[in-house]
């Protein structure tokens, strides 16, 4: 069956990926809007999307000839997959594809990445120097090498943090139901690792579990010297209190490539929105769009394995 292909990831798809999605069908390679998505879906087979829009009930009903859905992420926060499976649509992601994903490590660097440039105020030091500046002593950092790493989610992500924070010289705490151990580092509760971290990286999946996982009551129990970054979902972050903490200097600050709200704006973000709005006049808040995964090596061996789930799919039914 020659199949008809939208993909919205557009011609910024890795080539070789191209070539063989190409081979299973027409591909249409375009960015829409949420609104264009859901009246333009009807004429699509499958679809591949990324983050950035919602393959939400209203496009899946309207995606009448609709067989595959295929995301190269392994969070599926942005397709409602329940609803897919009650109509029969197959979702294929990179969820579970654990061997694979050893491979790739973006997140995991992104989040010493932020996290280093927060305490070492990398940001607003670069911006001194542009403004003609050479005024060391403003911008005093923090050191890693004995200090405590607190990992929250010892899965891929977290075991690779974990390691880095070992190659620092830190001591590494984690908390993870489904991990009892891990080389050179202690797991403890989750009460004893938000208590006890100078740095905290967050590593879970968002759920109805997780999500505001970390509120008031969390900030409270934390040290006021605490850095946390989070790569995960912005939901995990209860970010009202995250502001009122950041304002109140009950913790030392937030880094972070994610946002709660982001699946609500396209590549504009509201000029409304508090933390953005905060981050342009404090130094203890650094945001980044999501680009924990964006290498081009990344995006390159992703992409062809999406599209290579999606072959072996096919071959199966």
């Amino acid at each position: 069956m020659n199949f008809k292909i939208l993909n919205t990831i557009g011609v910024a798809f890795a080539d070789e990926a191209k070539k063989k999605l190409e081979v299973l069908g027409e591909v249409t390679y375009k960015i829409p809007t949420q609104v264009e998505l859901e009246k333009e879906i009807e004429n699509f087979d499958m679809i591949v999307v990324g983050l950035g829009l919602l393959v939400n009930k209203t496009v899946i009903t309207n995606g009448k000839n609709l067989k595959v859905i295929a995301t190269a992420t392994t969070g599926l926060d942005h397709i409602d997959v329940s609803f897919a499976e009650e109509k029969g649509v197959k979702v294929v992601s990179l969820k579970n594809d654990l061997e694979f994903m050893k491979k790739i490590t973006g997140t995991a660097e992104l989040a010493w990445g932020i996290l280093i440039s927060l305490i070492r105020k990398i940001p607003s030091s670069m911006d001194s120097v542009k403004a003609g500046d050479w005024k060391r002593d403003d911008f005093k950092g923090n050191s890693l090498s004995g200090k405590t790493l607190g990992v929250l989610g010892l899965g891929r992500l977290g075991t690779l943090v974990a390691g880095y924070g070992k190659a620092f010289g830190m001591e590494v705490l984690f908390t993870d139901p489904n991990v009892e151990s891990l080389n050179d580092a202690r797991k403890v509760s989750f009460e004893e690792l938000i208590s006890k971290a100078d740095f905290l990286s967050v590593h879970i999946h968002l759920s109805k579990e997780t999500e505001n996982l970390i509120s008031e009551k969390e900030f409270e129990k934390m040290k006021k010297s605490v850095f946390i970054v989070n790569t995960s979902r912005g939901k995990i972050v209860d970010e009202v209190a995250l502001l009122e903490a950041l304002k109140e200097k009950r913790i030392a600050g937030y880094a972070t490539d994610v946002l709660a709200d982001e699946l609500d704006f396209g590549d504009k973000i509201p000029s409304t929105n508090p933390l953005v709005a905060y981050s342009r006049e404090n130094d203890n808040l650094i945001i980044v769009p999501h680009t924990g995964g964006m290498t081009h090596e990344s995006r390159i061996l992703t992409d062809i394995r999406v599209v290579e789930k999606i072959g072996e799919y096919l071959n199966s039914i």
